[in-house]
């Protein structure tokens, strides 16, 4: 297994259980202000925008706020959590394909981050509702990447982006709807592992150059996979960053946040059908990624064993989908016994989801002396509390 969890942390772990109902998420501060260094090491001189929708939760942007990191955003949620969490609107960049009139109208109010246009329609509605607003103009790089394709979001035919032959003439659009023009913006997709993904990025860019020329900012987004080593691409993107003579952004997420988290889930029965089962208490429904991108987390169990055997892990739900892992060998547990689900600090309590009426998993950070609830366990009546007793019309 690649870099295991600290010892003093799976110990830290196992006495949460004694306190904490399962499922829950565990993070490890230290790992996560490792992997916060590594990045601000390797991108030195550069604005590090960190992803919100990896990990939202209040106490950790807090954390990447006071440690230097802005906040990028995919929707209005996401940019009145980062205030909340006491980021200003020009440490915030809001990104995403859709920003409609009543978002844009309560930026306004609340205050307007840096914007990525997705499209010419979006450059309209910005210049309409945000007159003079900072923009950066999304380029859709119209390449394949090796990750999986609801992660592969620079490919030709997906909904993100202008294409580079109508890059130029788009982003010449807004300066004559009197927005400010900053720059560029570019994501290729999540979970990048493969070099050749970046260079064949890089070299989209400066085939374009002669065409755009000089710009204030170049944001080279983020999909850094965890095997990646920053130091290797930074100078690359650096230099690339001072041909065009602009200010080099990123906007990594799942790369600080996921190795230093993990799922906690307890084993409440052994079945074999046609396949040996364990049947846990955490599913899709606390942690959605297998199902929804085939991703794989290393397990490790809180229990010893003479024997084992080879499991499927499935949850509660009544969907046969509901399987966080195929094959896994481990040893003979007893009900109630616990397991970790490794590198599920990036899109496990993000995509939690209510269906079936399960609550949210309580969340909760060690920093090597104590545990700080980051998200308390949800409870059952407030999943309802929204739907009228009575006949209520709009």
């Amino acid at each position: 297994m690649s870099n295991p969890p600290a010892a003093d942390f799976v110990d830290a772990v196992r006495d949460l259980l004694k306190r904490a109902p399962t499922p829950f998420y565990a993070y490890d501060l230290r790992r996560l202000e490792g992997r916060v260094a590594r990045y601000q090491e390797a991108f030195r001189g550069a604005r590090i925008f960190y992803a919100i929708k990896a990990n939202p939760r209040l106490r950790l942007l807090e954390r990447l706020r006071s440690a230097g990191l802005g906040a990028e955003t995919v929707s209005l949620g996401e940019v009145l959590r980062a205030y909340a969490a006491g980021y200003m609107p020009d440490q915030v960049v809001l990104n995403g394909p859709v920003k409609p009139p009543a978002a844009l109208r309560e930026l306004a109010r609340s205050g307007v981050p840096v914007l990525v246009a997705d499209s010419p329609a979006d450059l309209e509605r910005i210049a309409r509702i945000l007159p003079g607003a900072e923009v950066l103009l999304r380029l859709n790089p119209d390449l394949p990447v090796d990750t999986h394709p609801h992660l592969a979001t620079g490919r030709g035919d997906s909904q993100f982006g202008v294409l580079p032959g109508d890059w130029p003439g788009v982003f010449a659009r807004g300066r004559e709807l009197g927005l400010e023009m900053r720059g560029l913006h570019l994501h290729l997709g999540s979970d990048l592992n493969n070099p050749a993904d970046f260079a064949a990025r890089l070299e989209v860019l400066e085939r374009l150059r002669a065409r755009v020329r000089f710009l204030a900012v170049l944001d080279l987004g983020g999909g850094f996979g965890l095997e990646m080593d920053p130091a290797k691409l930074a100078p690359e993107m650096f230099a690339l960053a001072r041909r065009f003579g602009a200010e080099l952004w990123i906007e990594p997420g799942r790369a600080l946040v996921a190795d230093a988290g993990v799922l906690v889930a307890r084993v409440w029965a052994e079945k074999q059908t046609r396949r040996r089962y364990l049947l846990l208490d955490a599913g899709m429904t606390a942690l959605l990624r297998p199902l929804l991108y085939g991703a794989r987390h290393p397990v490790v169990p809180l229990y010893a064993s003479e024997r084992t055997a080879v499991y499927d892990l499935a949850g509660p739900a009544c969907e046969s989908g509901d399987v966080l892992a195929r094959e896994v060998e481990l040893p003979v547990p007893r009900e109630g016994d616990a397991l970790l689900f490794l590198r599920a600090g990036a899109y496990g309590g993000a995509m939690h989801l209510n269906y079936l009426d399960h609550p949210p998993p309580g969340e909760y950070a060690w920093d090597g002396a104590r545990w700080e609830v980051w998200r308390r366990p949800g409870r059952l009546p407030p999943l309802w509390e929204d739907e009228p007793d009575q006949p209520e019309y709009p």
